[in-house]
C-alpha cells in the first residue's frame, strides 16, 4: 500500500486518495519486476493481508474506550461491497453500556469517508443502515446510546443517571472515538471526511454535535429533530389531560379526526394553486375549527365536534406558552403539523387520541409519561394526569439541559467550516415542525443572515408526517446535497427533488422540497403530479 501511494502522488499530487487501490497480486508483480537499473537488488515488497484476516483481527481489540467484540465479513450484494461487520461495546459506567455497531467495506471499496447514524425514540437498539446508503460505501457506524431495550420506553433511566447522560448526550462522542479507532485499525489511514445524519431523536442528536461537538463532523444532515424532550412531552402531557377531562370528552374518534381533516383540507388545499390533497402553503393556512361545533356544544355524532373536542383540538392546534421554559429560553409549546391528520400510521389518532379515551395508548401519550416518570420525577407509577409540570420545574428544566439541542448559536461549527441541512415534515403530528421553525430563526438572530447561510440550510415537505407518510414526496437526497457543498463547496439549491415512491417500487410524484420560508406553488399547468410543475415562491 505505501509503494501504491508512492506512485500515485508522484503521478499526480493532488489526487493520490482518488487513485485505484492496486491488488495484491499486482504489488507482487511489481515486486518481482524489481524496476532497478541493474544495482541492488529491492527489498521485497510485504504482502498485504486480505481484507478478512484484517476484519478478524479487530475482534478484541481495543477501540476509544471501548473494544471490538467480534468481527465478520459480510459477502457483497449486487448492490452493496464485501464488508467488516465490527460489533462493539463501550461499558462507561456499571449500569450503562453503550453497543454499536460499526461497518467497514472492503478497503478497495471504502470511500474513504465516515458516516455516523443517529438512534430512534428512547433508542435501545442499534438502527440498520439503509440500502440507498449502503451502497455508496461509507464506513458507517451507529449505537443503541447505551442501554439495551425498546424505543419506546426510557424506563432505564430509573435511578440511572449515566444510563440517561449517555441516551441525552453523552453516547454519540464516545461511539464517534471508538469508529475512528476502528476505522484506523481496519484501514491504516483515517477518514478524509466526517458526517452525521439522524432523524427524530436522531436529528436532535446530529443537532447537537454542531452545537456541543463543533470539531467532530464535516457535515451533518438532522430530519425532523426532537429539539426538546421536554418542550415535546409538556406538550403531550397537555394533550392527553384535555382528552381526559370530563371522563374522555376531548377525546376524537377517527371519524371525529377525519372530518377535521376534511374541513381544513376544503379551506387551505386550493392557496397553492393545486387541490390535490395536500396543504403546501400551510402558513397561509387560517382555518378556524369552530365552524365544526355541534349544536349548543353537546356531542351529537361524527359530523361535528363538542365544545370539550374543540378544546382538544385547540391545544393540537395553537402555540402555548409551556408550563416550565426549557434550556437556551425556549417557552413555547409549539402546534402540531399542518394537514394528513387522519393518517393512519401517523395522524391524530395514533400520535394523540389512541383507540380509546382511556388508558393512554396514544404514541406521544406513551413516550411524554415515560419521561415524565422516569427523566423528571423517579417515580415509575406517576400519573401524568394528575401532574402539573410548573410543580416540578427544576426537574423538567434539568431534563431539557442535558438532552436538548436548541442553542441557536452554532458559530463554532460554522467557523471551522461545517455545513448543517435540516428539515422537518409540515404535516409532523409527533414532533412539531414548528420547533425546527424556531431554531432557525433564532439562529438567524443570533448568527445574523450571512452567517447562517454560510452554513446552514432549512427545508420543509408539505403533507409528509413524522413517519413518512401522507400524500406528500417523502424520499430526498440530502446526503450527496450535503456532500457537494462541504467536498466541492456547491451550495444546495433552494429546492431539492423530492420522490413518493408507488406500492410497486416506481415514483408515483415528484415535488420540489423548498428552502424555508419558500413553498411550492402550482404553474397553472403541466402534470400535477412532476416537480416541474410546481415553482418554489414566497421566499
Amino acid at each position: 500500500m505505501k509503494l501504491h501511494f508512492t506512485l500515485a502522488r508522484q503521478h499526480n499530487p493532488s489526487a493520490a486518495w482518488r487513485a485505484p487501490v492496486m491488488s495484491l497480486p499486482v504489488l507482487l508483480i511489481l515486486a518481482a519486476c524489481g524496476g532497478n537499473d541493474g544495482g541492488a537488488e529491492s527489498p521485497p515488497v510485504a504482502a498485504v493481508p486480505a481484507f478478512s484476516t484484517v476484519c478478524g483481527a479487530l475482534a478484541g481489540k481495543t477501540v476509544g474506550a471501548g473494544k471490538i467484540t467480534a468481527a465478520v465479513m459480510v459477502a457483497a450484494t449486487a448492490s452493496t461491497a464485501e464488508a467488516c461487520n465490527a460489533s462493539g461495546e463501550i461499558v462507561s459506567s456499571p449500569a450503562s453500556t453503550i453497543k454499536f455497531r460499526l461497518i467497514l467495506p472492503n478497503s478497495q471499496a471504502w470511500n474513504k469517508k465516515l458516516l455516523q447514524f443517529g438512534g430512534a425514540g428512547y433508542n435501545g437498539s442499534i438502527r440498520d443502515i439503509p440500502a440507498d446508503i449502503a451502497r455508496r460505501n461509507y464506513a458507517t457506524v451507529a449505537s443503541d446510546s447505551g442501554h439495551q431495550g425498546t424505543v419506546l420506553s426510557l424506563s432505564f433511566a430509573l435511578n440511572n443517571t449515566a444510563g440517561f447522560d449517555n441516551f441525552a448526550f453523552a453516547s454519540v462522542p464516545q461511539v464517534y472515538a471508538a469508529a475512528l479507532a476502528g476505522i484506523r485499525l481496519a484501514y491504516d489511514a483515517a477518514p478524509q471526511r466526517k458526517y452525521f445524519y439522524g432523524e427524530s431523536t436522531g436529528g436532535r442528536e446530529a443537532l447537537q454535535q454542531a452545537q456541543r461537538y463543533p470539531a467532530n463532523y464535516d457535515g451533518i444532515v438532522a430530519l425532523e429533530p426532537v429539539i426538546d424532550y421536554s418542550a415535546v412531552n409538556q406538550k403531550g402531557i397537555a394533550v392527553q389531560k384535555r382528552i381526559a377531562s370530563a371522563g374522555g370528552a376531548g377525546w376524537l374518534s377517527p371519524a371525529k379526526v377525519a372530518r377535521f381533516d376534511a374541513a381544513r383540507l376544503a379551506s387551505c388545499d386550493a392557496l397553492d394553486g393545486l387541490a390535490d390533497g395536500i396543504i403546501a402553503n400551510p402558513e397561509a393556512c387560517v382555518f378556524d375549527p369552530a365552524v365544526l361545533r355541534c349544536p349548543a356544544g353537546a356531542d351529537t355524532g361524527d359530523s361535528c365536534l363538542s365544545d370539550a373536542q374543540l378544546a382538544t383540538v385547540k391545544v393540537l392546534t395553537t402555540n402555548e406558552r409551556l408550563a416550565v421554559p426549557t434550556a437556551n429560553g425556549v417557552t413555547t409549546a409549539f402546534q402540531f403539523g399542518i394537514g394528513v391528520e387522519a393518517d393512519a400510521a401517523a395522524g391524530w389518532s395514533a400520535m394523540h387520541f389512541g383507540a380509546a379515551p382511556s388508558p393512554i395508548g396514544s404514541l406521544l401519550g406513551l413516550l411524554s409519561q415515560d419521561w415524565a416518570r422516569y427523566a423528571v420525577l423517579g417515580n415509575a407509577s406517576a400519573d401524568i394526569l394528575a401532574h402539573d409540570p410548573a410543580d416540578y420545574a427544576s426537574q423538567w428544566l434539568a431534563s431539557s439541559i442535558k438532552s436538548n439541542a436548541n442553542n441557536p448559536d452554532m458559530r463554532a461549527y460554522a467557523e471551522r467550516g461545517g455545513k448543517l441541512l435540516l428539515w422537518h415534515g409540515w404535516s409532523d403530528h409527533l414532533v412539531p415542525p414548528m420547533g425546527s421553525i424556531d431554531l432557525y430563526g433564532r439562529t438567524v438572530q443570533a448568527m445574523g443572515t450571512a452567517g447562517t447561510n454560510a452554513f446552514m440550510r432549512f427545508y420543509l415537505s408539505a403533507g409528509v408526517t413524522h413517519s413518512g407518510t401522507g400524500p406528500g414526496a417523502t424520499q430526498t437526497d440530502f446526503l450527496t446535497a450535503l456532500e457537494s457543498w462541504v467536498e466541492g463547496g456547491t451550495v444546495p439549491p433552494d429546492a431539492l427533488l423530492s420522490k413518493k415512491p408507488a406500492a410497486d417500487g416506481t415514483v408515483a410524484l415528484t415535488r420540489p422540497t423548498c428552502r424555508y420560508p419558500s413553498w411550492p406553488r402550482y404553474n397553472g399547468s403541466g402534470d400535477k403530479n412532476a416537480a416541474a410543475s410546481f415553482t418554489c415562491v414566497g421566499g
